[in-house]
């Protein structure tokens, strides 16, 4: 799927340059930016549906490259040693510092493009995880308190709501068995009930699989199958004492949210066809928001504004096969 639509690049420091799509400026100071950081093997242009979309909804949508997909910078020896030493605090310095580098391009695109300030909902930027693209999003919350202070105090100015879609952070397939379950619908008797009896986790439904119509060099477009491989396969094994930090940090922890942008709101959504691990991971962290403390210790509490929207329709790509009703769900889902 060819687009006229350029990718433009932003360096964050002397060799560090990120690769997004951009929708296009929106006119006057009452539109919002949606920021979008994509998941496992698929890169930005996946979200490049919702572009014609943008303006009609006041809306400024960028898809961001994450590192390691090309043109954006690849990761270095030296960035994957925390990973690769698969400890807990070399694989919490990596996504420390990963927070740090996409909190700094959002302070910068917003500095070059004079978006407007938050105001609510309005304005300002909302920052979107999916599928695994969700695990830095929720990195970036997390580790507020690394930021250099021009950094931080730009962000609070701008960053109000971080949305994670679909995520869970323990898919082990390999990339052909990975894309025929992502793209696939699940045909769940109900995404809203809290029972697990009621979601389908294994058998697709009849329905044709997203991204179904485009020719193998087209797929390529939008696919790294060599960073799913590489360095997305080891962002994919992070230990579960790692994910639970992170998480803790980002919600759960009363000291951090007081003290870093306490007015930051946090959302979840799962598609009503995602597969049913993804939107049984929600239910289990939603229940987590009552009584944190058996699953994030003694002193957790829920520390910021969450809430949960399961949606009743779209699968893991909606915003490839339904892009109105997939962007309709974003705008409700921020607006909780």
């Amino acid at each position: 799927m060819s687009t006229s639509t350029q990718l433009e690049s932003l360096t964050i420091d002397d060799d560090v340059s990120y690769y997004y799509f951009d929708s296009g400026a929106v006119p006057g100071n009452t539109y919002t930016t949606f920021v979008f950081i994509h998941g496992m093997g698929f890169n930005g242009g996946v979200f490049k549906k919702l572009f014609p979309l943008a303006a009609a909804h006041r809306l400024h949508i960028v898809s961001l490259y994450r590192r390691d997909y090309d043109p954006t910078t690849n990761f270095r020896d030296a960035d994957l040693a925390g990973l690769i030493s698969g400890t807990v605090e070399g694989q919490e310095g990596f996504l420390r510092s990963q927070a740090i580098e996409i909190a700094t391009f959002l302070v910068t695109f917003a500095r070059q493009q004079s978006i407007p300030p938050a105001q609510g909902t309005t304005g300002g930027i909302a920052l979107i995880g999916w599928s695994l693209g969700a695990l830095l999003t929720h990195a970036v919350v997390a580790y507020l308190d690394a930021l250099p202070s021009n950094i931080l105090s730009d962000l609070g100015k701008y960053l109000h709501t971080m949305v994670s879609h679909d995520f869970e952070p323990d898919v082990k397939y390999r990339f052909n068995l990975f894309y025929e379950w992502a793209t696939a619908y699940f045909a769940h008797k109900s995404v809203t009930s809290g029972n697990i009896d009621d979601l389908e986790f294994n058998k697709f439904s009849e329905k044709t699989h997203a991204m179904h119509e485009l020719s193998s060099e087209e797929l390529a477009e939008f696919t790294s199958v060599k960073t799913f491989g590489s360095s997305d396969t080891l962002i994919l094994y992070t230990q579960q004492d790692v994910c639970k930090t992170v998480t803790r940090r980002a919600i759960f922890n009363t000291a951090l949210a007081q003290r870093f942008l306490p007015n930051l709101r946090v959302r979840y959504m799962s598609g009503g066809a995602s597969p049913g691990v993804l939107v049984w991971a929600l239910y289990e962290l939603g229940k987590c928001l009552a009584d944190p403390k058996p699953n994030y210790g003694p002193d957790a509490e829920t520390a910021r504004d969450v809430k949960f929207k399961f949606q009743t329709e779209g699968n893991h790509f909606v915003f490839w096969d339904e892009p109105e009703a997939a962007l309709g769900q974003y705008i409700a889902t921020i607006n909780l």
